[in-house]
């Protein structure tokens, strides 16, 4: 769901909207990785004391210096060099991401002129390159390609929503049934997930047209999205670290009923926090710095 959103937003952003590589770099650097360096240091730290305190990893190992510099170059899983999740593992899903922005980029140029043609044969080259090579191509893994399939998807259901009528949402919503149907009597897991996602993003999005929200905004929680997906592992870790230094090691705390209420309320209240006093100042400071290079 989160790659096919990607390319349902990559679409509408771009498609339509002249960029240079050096605006598009720009763009993608500001918005993911600043986060993304803070949120290293941190659990890099975390790690350190969890391991020289209390003897061991919190969560997720392969916390050497390899996969630190891995991390520092958001390379941490679309490359063969890694051994599996590191130091902020969700991570993992934005690393395979970098590599399909480039190839989105690359190919923007047939997106434009022919954008469903293009957009069905890179969905189409992409997922039979993963179904092939399933072992991994040299130096790039091929999770890479699975992760472009759903983006390439995303961006075509955003160039079949209808307009006006509703006879192509409905086309759209029995197609992914039937992949949803198929997928689960094949048992092949990415039919049933990209029919589920394709129907429930191309119905949402014929949804905000007929009833746009006012009011409420759905928006301010998309727009925290990224900033929960970094800072929820890192809650855990800290949780994890104190009932080990401070409870002896303790995990009863996670048998109540609270506790995910709790973290969850944690979670967006430091998101927001994140998202509005580092995110989004340190995003536009870095575009205002490189949008406009200093002349020699």
């Amino acid at each position: 769901m989160f790659w096919l959103i990607s390319g349902f937003v990559f679409a509408h952003v771009y498609l339509h909207r002249p960029t240079s590589a050096w605006q598009f770099s720009v763009a993608r650097f500001a918005r993911l990785y600043p986060l993304h360096f803070a949120t290293l240091l941190y659990v890099a730290f975390l790690q350190l004391v969890s391991l020289n305190l209390v003897g061991h990893w919190q969560i997720y190992a392969n916390n050497d210096i390899k996969h630190f510099i891995l991390q520092l170059f958001m390379s941490s899983n679309w490359n063969t060099w890694s051994h599996g999740l590191s130091f902020n593992g969700p991570i993992w899903s934005v690393s395979l991401e970098i590599v399909v922005y480039a190839i989105f980029f690359c190919s923007l140029y047939f997106l434009r002129r022919r954008p469903i043609a293009s957009t069905i044969a890179l969905l189409s080259a992409s997922w039979t390159i993963f179904y092939l090579y399933s072992s991994d191509l040299p130096f790039l893994k091929s999770g890479v390609f699975r992760c472009a399939g759903y983006f390439f998807l995303g961006s075509l259901v955003y160039l079949l929503q209808p307009d006006r009528n509703n006879h192509r949402l409905a086309i759209i919503l029995l197609s992914g049934s039937i992949l949803v149907i198929l997928g689960i009597h094949f048992e092949i897991e990415d039919f049933y997930i990209s029919g589920f996602a394709l129907a429930a993003v191309s119905l949402a999005a014929r949804l905000d047209k007929i009833f746009p929200v006012s009011g409420f905004r759905l928006s301010a929680l998309g727009d925290i999205s990224y900033s929960v997906y970094l800072i929820h592992v890192p809650i855990q870790m800290t949780a994890l670290v104190l009932a080990d230094l401070l409870f002896d090691g303790t995990r009863e705390f996670a048998d109540s009923y609270l506790t995910l209420p709790i973290y969850l309320c944690i979670s967006v209240v430091l998101a927001s926090y994140a998202h509005r006093k580092f995110e989004r100042p340190v995003g536009a400071f870095i575009r205002q710095k490189l949008s406009h290079p200093r002349p020699n």
